[in-house]
């Protein structure tokens, strides 16, 4: 696809299969620059083994996705407990996103880390560890955010905060965002579509 006002992905008819069972079958989805997608479903639906197949890590079992030819994704990932023994700054994990020194400093100062930049990133509350991978995330400047999970285990305020700092990227930057969560509250009212997985009502 081409055209900066096209859609940044286009899935039709997808389908795919894990292990022998089907999570899910003739699937439509475009993903516009400026807009929030939620894919949500209980444990294994096949939330995250979209978004793959969306990003071109992994193949449909059927049907077809086109990708914006300029297309450029920023990942946010679930927070790995075990990431408390890394001794990194936490500027270091930023600018493993190939941003620039001056990008990384910027894009942490966009999410609203308040710790000095070189502190260790395994020594940071779960907050911080979380600012720092959205900041690795926007500070090369994606056309799209990929977040797999990104508030598991975080109470609903922690979530509401990470929430509006993505919708800030999306709507001030006009990247587009596809959430992978597990349910409606971690995205409720900031989604312009919700893709609900594993047949949920």
């Amino acid at each position: 696809m081409r055209g900066p006002l096209g859609p940044l992905l286009r899935a039709r008819s997808i389908g795919a299969s894990l292990g022998g069972r089907r999570l899910f079958a003739g699937l439509d989805l475009d993903v516009h620059p400026g807009e929030v997608v939620a894919l949500t479903g209980v444990n294994g639906s096949g939330k995250t083994t979209l978004l793959r197949i969306l990003l071109g890590l992994r193949r449909p079992d059927e049907g077809s996705v086109e990708r914006a030819t300029d297309l450029t994704v920023g990942y946010v990932p679930q927070l790995d407990p075990a990431d408390t023994g890394l001794p990194f700054p936490a500027l270091s994990v930023v600018e493993q996103g190939r941003g620039s020194r001056a990008m990384s400093l910027a894009a942490l100062a966009r999410v609203g880390f308040l710790a000095p930049p070189r502190r260790r990133y395994g020594s940071l509350s779960g907050g911080e560890r979380r600012r720092v991978l959205l900041a690795r995330a926007i500070a090369p400047g994606p056309r799209l955010l990929a977040l797999d999970e990104p508030t598991a285990g975080v109470d609903a305020d922690g979530t509401l905060e990470f929430l509006r700092l993505v919708e800030a990227e999306v709507r001030e930057r006009g990247a587009a965002a596809v959430w992978v969560c597990h349910g409606l509250a971690a995205v409720e009212g900031a989604a312009d579509r919700i893709v609900r997985l594993g047949g949920e009502p």
